[in-house]
């Protein structure tokens, strides 16, 4: 190159690296999304607008409503002043956006013609997907697509299934929190003081669930007035496809069979009293036995810990005996647990959302490549399986107060 323009075109260089991004979006445009919800528009609706496009547009085989919560930054301070001088009680810190099309891409552009500020989704918190749209053949895996492909979503979002229609998740009010969406968020942080509650499921997670050849939990969550209740799981076929809710009590039971109890607490019965278990901690393992592949054999044990939190019998709680007891009937409790959930997965939704077949696939890879098109499809192993559950519990700490006196005063 030519000395006398190697100085200047390394300037201009240098100048473009210092100029900044091209592309940059200053702050104050964006609209930070920080919850969806994802429901089926009505049908009728639906009908009538495809017979009146039908001329002009293909038929369209499925439409998603979806809600987008934005951010008010004006509406998060605090005593914020209105045009008057007196203080703006009526400022809210989110707006909700609904739009309807035929992919929820679609929908994010067609809200640059209702927003000055482009939806932005890198601090989006919740996704909440109602379960008319987990049911419907590919519609959980095609409502998630989007944002599994956008490079700006963030793949930490929490996923729920609604209990009717999601957008009355984000739609609640609550007295706690401005945003609905950091509310619903709080709530499913909180699994280590609930064990009917499902850990946390992520957008990352569920991109993983979606390649994988198992079925999957997802945790349920449904409006009541002004505020949501968090509680139970929506259980996924192998095809992605929603089959079923279970219960508050069934997910507790799938949570000891899988080993994800992070906390939360246990209740029983002993001399016909209510006693209650603190737990912390839990350990969980599967014995497998597999020479008879029409007649899998799997034997779940689980071992639990925790403190007596609260007693109506009246024992001795010193006696190791008493102790003993305790322990016998909080271990009772979890195995009716487990056997009411194995029957309601096993035997009758017949999806392995207990993840034998992951255990079989770590252990027994050889095997599992032979098997896997026959575990919950094909031959239905799984189905055909055996599934035992043994618990044991350990109190560790029986609290301050010893009540034989008062069992001798009766």
């Amino acid at each position: 190159m030519n000395k006398r323009f190697a100085l200047p075109t390394i300037l201009v260089i240098v100048s473009a690296l210092l100029a900044g991004c091209w592309d940059q979006v200053q702050i104050e445009e964006r609209g930070f999304v920080v919850g969806i919800a994802i429901d089926a528009p009505r049908t009728k609706e639906v009908e009538k607008r495809a017979a009146k496009e039908a001329p002009r547009k293909p038929k369209v085989k499925q439409r998603f409503l979806v809600t987008h919560q934005l951010v008010i930054p004006g509406g998060l301070i605090a005593g914020s002043q209105g045009g008057g001088g007196g203080q703006n009680t009526t400022n809210e810190a989110f707006l909700n956006l609904t739009s309807e099309g035929d992919s929820l891409f679609e929908v994010s552009r067609e809200l640059a013609t209702r927003t000055s500020r482009a939806p932005f989704y890198q601090h989006l918190k919740v996704l909440v997907i109602s379960e008319e749209v987990a049911r419907t053949p590919n519609g959980f895996a095609n409502a998630m697509d989007f944002l599994l492909r956008d490079p700006d979503s963030r793949r930490s979002g929490k996923v729920f299934i609604a209990n009717g229609l999601a957008k009355s998740i984000i739609e609640v009010k609550p007295k706690t929190e401005k945003l609905p969406s950091l509310y619903i968020n709080s709530i499913g942080e909180n699994i280590e003081k609930n064990a009917r509650m499902l850990p946390e499921v992520r957008i990352g997670d569920i991109h993983e669930e979606l390649l994988n050849p198992f079925s999957f939990v997802i945790p349920r969550v449904r409006a009541e007035k002004n505020e949501i209740k968090m509680a139970g799981s929506a259980v996924f076929s192998l095809y992605n496809q929603m089959v079923g809710f279970l219960g508050e009590e069934e997910t507790e039971g799938l949570n000891f069979l899988t080993g994800s109890i992070d906390g939360g607490l246990l209740k029983a019965k002993v001399k016909g009293d209510l006693v209650v278990l603190n737990i912390q901690g839990t350990k969980h393992e599967i014995v497998q036995d597999l020479r008879d592949k029409q007649n899998f054999k799997f034997t779940i044990k689980i071992e639990c810990e925790g403190i007596l939190a609260e007693a109506y019998a009246l024992m001795d709680f010193l006696s190791k005996e008493e102790t003993k007891k305790l322990e016998r009937a909080f271990a009772k409790e979890i195995e009716r647990m487990c056997l009411d959930t194995l029957q309601k997965v096993h035997k009758e939704m017949k999806v392995d959302v207990i993840k034998l077949g992951s255990n079989i696939r770590q252990k027994e890879y050889s095997l599992w490549k032979q098997i896997q098109k026959d575990w919950e499809s094909g031959q239905r192993l799984y189905e055909k399986s055996t599934i035992k559950v043994e618990a044991k519990v350990y109190l560790r700490n029986v609290g301050s107060i010893n009540r034989s006196e008062l069992e001798e005063g009766r």
